[in-house]
C-alpha cells in the first residue's frame, strides 16, 4: 500500500469537484449511446420501440417474431463454441523472444553452462569458453520453463474464478449491446492449506492460512461510462464505473485501509436516507419490465451511488489525499484510482498496475468508425427485423378479416330475427314492389393476401441470414440450406469453417480482449504471488482465431504433412508437439490418450536399448558365418594344392563364392540395423 501523508482537504475537495462535474460531462455524452442500448435490449425482448407502438392501430396484431433473439442466442453459441475449444486453451503464455533475465537468474544459467562443459571436456572452470549464441538458447530455455510454469498458474486461476461463465457474460453483452466488459483483477482471501517443519520436534505440520486469489467481475455496460472524445478504447483520459450499494456495503468501504474512513463515516451521518437517484434509462427498463413488478421507490431512496474512477490524476491531487508523490513528480500525469460518494473522495490510490495494465478489459464485437463502443447484432438485423414484425403483422391482420361477411338491409328483414351468420341460416325478409328485387343479405368478399405475404417472410428472413453472418446451419438449423453438404463429418466442418468466416474480425477481438485479461493476472501473480521459478519476461498470446479452421482439413493436413517428411528430415520435427496437434486436430483429449511424456521418454530408451543389443546379437552372427565361409574356402585352397590338381579355376571360384556369400551376409545385417533404427508407429515416405 503507498505510503500514507497528512491529507490536504481542502484540494481533496477540489478533486472531488472536478471529478464529479467530469461525471456529468460523460453522462450527458453517453445519451445516445443509451438510447441504441435500449433500443438492441427491446429488440432482443421483441417489444416495440415507443414511437413504432403509437402508429399501431389498438385493434391491429402487434406480434413480434423473435428473430433477433433467435440470432442473439445462436451467435453466442456459435462464439463460445469457437473461443473455447474443447481439447486446447485459447491462450498460452510464452516467453519473449530475447528474453530479460535478472541478474541472479542469468548468473545460474550461465554457471549451469560452465557446469556441464566442465563435466563434458574435463576441464577447470576458468578454460571453459562459451558461445553467445550457446547462451542465448540456454536463457530461451530457462525462461521457456518459467513460462510454462506461469501459464499453468493463470489457468488455475482461471479455473477457480469460473473464467468460461465469466466470459459468456462478456460475449452475450458485446453481442446485445456492442461491448463486453471484464473488470478485474481484483483480490479475494480463501483458505490455502501449505506444510512447515516444526522446530521443536522436526516433524512436518499441516497448516491453513490465508492466501490473495486474483478475481475478474462482470461488468455490465450499463454501470460503464467511458471518455466519449477518445479515438479508441485504449486512449481514454478516464473511465467511470457506478455502484448501487446498500448503506451496510458502503459502511463495509470504511472498514478497508485503503479507504478514508473518516470521509466516509461523515458522508453516511449526513446522508441518512442515502443518495441514488435512477438515470432516465433505468425508469425505461422498470417501465418496461415485462414481470408486471412495479418500481418501489421508497427502497431505492435507501441505497447510495457510489463513483469509481480511473485515468489520469495529478501528482499535486495524489499527494492531497495522502499518496506519496516526489517534488519532481508533483506536476506530472499519474494512471490513479479514485472513488466518490457525490463529490466526496473517500480513496484516491494509484492504480496498482501502472498505466500498461488495464483494470477494465473490453471486447467489442463490431467495430464502428463512428463510435468507440462498437456495433450490436441487433443494429445489424434492426431493418429486416423491423421488416418481418410488419410483414407478419400484416399477414396476420388480413388473416383475420377472411372469412364469411354480409351486408344486411334490416329493413327488408323481419324483425326480431338472430342476424348472426349461422351455417344452413335460413333470413326472412319482407318488402314490396321494387324494392323486393334487391337483396337483403349481400355478400362481401375480401381477398386473400397470405402467399404474398409469406414469400416477403421468407425474403427478409434471407436477409437477416446474410446480415448475421451466420446462416441458418451454423445456428443448428440443418433444414435450411447446406443439407447435402452436411452429409458427411468432413464436409459439415468446412462448411461451418467457411460460415464462421464473416465473424473472424469478431474473434480477433476477442482475441485482443484475451490478451488483456491474461497480462493482467499474469502482472498480478508478479505482484502479489511472487515466485522466481514462474516470473519472467512473458508474452501473452491468444488462440481463439485458430478454430476457426475446419479440424478435419487440419487433420487431414497434419496427417500428409507426416508422410511426406524423409528420413533425413526427421530430426528436424518434433515428434511429440506434432503427434499433440494431430490429436487436437481430431478432438482427441490430449491428457486421456497421450502418455506422460517422462514415461515416454524412459520408454523410448528401453526400446532403443533392446535394439542394439539386438544389434549387437546380428553382428556376433554375422562374424561367425563370415569367418566359418572364409575358413572352408581356405580348406578348399588347400586341398587344391595338396592334390596338385589341375582345378585352379575351381578354386578361385570357390574362394570367389565365399567371399561373395560373407558381403551378402553383412549387407543383411547392415539393412536390419537401418530397420531397427527407424522411427515405430509409421512408415517413412521420402526419396528412396
Amino acid at each position: 500500500m503507498d505510503n500514507i501523508l497528512a491529507l490536504d482537504y481542502a484540494k481533496l475537495s477540489a478533486l472531488g469537484e472536478r471529478l464529479f462535474r467530469l461525471f456529468g460531462t460523460y453522462v450527458t455524452d453517453r445519451k445516445m449511446v443509451e438510447e441504441r442500448w435500449l433500443k438492441n435490449l427491446r429488440q432482443v425482448r421483441r417489444i416495440y420501440d415507443p414511437e413504432i407502438l403509437a402508429m399501431i392501430p389498438s385493434d391491429r396484431s402487434k406480434a413480434y417474431p423473435g428473430l433477433t433473439a433467435w440470432a442473439v442466442r445462436g451467435m453466442i453459441a456459435r462464439l463460445m463454441q469457437m473461443l473455447f475449444p474443447s481439447t486446447e486453451k485459447n491462450y498460452g503464455v510464452k516467453p519473449s523472444p530475447l528474453p530479460d533475465l535478472p541478474l541472479e537468474q542469468l548468473q545460474e544459467v550461465l554457471d549451469s553452462l560452465v557446469a556441464a562443459k566442465t563435466s563434458e571436456k574435463q576441464v577447470p572452470p576458468e578454460q571453459v569458453t562459451l558461445a553467445d549464441e550457446e547462451i542465448e538458447k540456454a536463457i530461451l530455455v530457462y525462461a521457456k520453463g518459467k513460462a510454462e510454469r506461469m501459464e499453468l498458474k493463470v489457468d488455475d486461476d482461471l479455473q477457480e474464478m469460473e473464467y468460461v461463465t465469466l466470459a459468456r457474460k462478456v460475449v452475450r453483452s458485446a453481442v446485445i449491446y456492442g461491448l463486453g466488459i471484464l473488470k478485474g483483477p481484483l483480490h479475494r482471501v480463501v483458505k490455502s492449506r501449505m506444510w512447515q517443519r516444526n522446530v521443536n520436534t522436526g516433524r512436518y505440520e499441516a497448516i491453513e492460512v490465508d492466501k490473495r486469489k486474483p478475481l475478474f467481475e462482470f461488468l455490465p455496460v450499463w454501470n460503464y461510462y467511458p471518455d466519449m472524445t477518445a479515438v479508441s478504447l485504449a486512449k481514454q483520459d478516464g473511465i467511470f464505473e457506478r455502484h448501487i450499494m446498500i448503506r451496510s456495503q458502503v459502511e463495509e468501504l470504511a472498514n478497508r485501509s485503503d479507504f478514508i474512513a473518516e470521509r466516509v463515516q461523515s458522508y453516511l451521518k449526513e446522508h441518512a436516507e442515502g443518495n441514488y437517484k435512477a438515470q432516465w434509462w433505468e425508469a425505461v427498463m422498470k417501465g418496461e419490465n415485462k414481470s408486471g413488478t412495479a418500481p418501489v421507490a421508497y427502497k431505492e431512496n435507501r441505497k447510495y451511488e457510489v463513483l469509481s474512477f480511473w485515468g489520469e490524476i495529478s501528482g499535486h491531487e495524489l499527494r492531497a489525499a495522502g499518496v506519496t508523490i516526489s517534488d519532481n513528480d508533483a506536476a506530472k500525469m499519474f494512471h490513479a484510482n479514485v472513488w466518490m460518494l457525490d463529490n466526496t473522495v473517500i480513496k484516491a490510490r494509484l492504480a496498482p498496475f501502472g498505466e500498461q495494465i488495464r483494470h477494465h478489459h473490453e471486447f467489442v464485437f463490431e467495430d464502428d468508425d463512428l463510435s468507440i463502443l462498437g456495433n450490436a447484432l441487433p443494429e445489424t438485423l434492426r431493418d429486416s427485423q423491423l421488416s418481418l414484425c410488419e410483414t407478419v403483422r400484416a399477414a396476420l391482420d388480413n388473416a383475420s378479416v377472411i372469412g364469411p361477411m354480409a351486408e344486411l338491409n334490416t329493413d327488408l328483414l323481419v324483425p326480431g330475427q338472430d342476424l348472426s351468420i349461422k351455417k344452413h341460416k335460413t333470413w326472412f325478409r319482407e318488402g314490396e314492389g321494387a324494392i323486393a328485387g334487391y337483396p337483403a343479405v349481400r355478400d362481401i368478399t375480401i381477398n386473400s393476401h397470405l402467399p404474398e405475404l409469406l414469400q416477403l417472410v421468407d425474403l427478409f428472413l434471407g436477409f437477416a441470414d446474410k446480415e448475421s453472418g451466420l446462416p441458418p446451419p451454423a445456428l443448428g438449423d440443418t433444414g435450411q440450406g447446406g443439407s447435402e453438404a452436411l452429409r458427411t463429418v468432413r464436409n459439415a466442418s468446412m462448411f461451418l469453417g467457411a460460415a464462421a468466416l464473416p465473424v473472424r474480425d469478431t474473434v480477433r477481438n476477442f482475441d485482443t480482449f484475451t490478451v488483456s485479461v491474461i497480462s493482467a493476472d499474469v502482472a498480478w501473480n508478479k505482484k502479489y504471488d511472487a515466485n522466481p521459478t514462474r516470473d519472467g519476461d512473458h508474452d501473452v498470446i491468444a488462440r481463439g482465431s485458430t478454430s476457426l479452421i475446419a479440424k478435419e482439413v487440419l487433420a487431414q493436413s497434419l496427417a500428409e504433412f507426416r508422410a511426406t517428411v524423409t528420413e533425413d528430415e526427421m530430426p528436424h520435427l518434433k515428434s511429440r508437439a506434432l503427434l499433440v496437434q494431430r490429436a487436437k486436430a481430431n478432438d482427441i483429449p490430449v491428457d486421456d490418450v497421450l502418455e506422460d511424456e517422462e514415461i515416454a521418454k524412459q520408454t523410448i530408451a528401453a526400446q532403443q536399448e533392446m535394439q542394439q543389443r539386438q544389434l549387437m546379437v546380428n553382428e556376433e552372427l554375422v562374424k561367425a558365418q563370415v569367418a566359418e565361409m572364409l575358413t572352408r574356402a581356405f580348406e578348399h585352397v588347400a586341398k587344391a594344392q595338396a592334390e596338385k590338381a589341375g582345378v585352379d579355376i575351381e578354386v578361385a571360384n570357390a574362394v570367389v563364392e565365399s567371399f561373395a556369400a560373407g558381403h551378402k551376409a553383412v549387407n543383411d545385417a547392415e539393412k536390419n540395423q537401418i530397420a531397427a533404427r527407424k522411427p515405430q508407429g509409421g512408415k517413412n515416405v521420402g526419396n528412396k
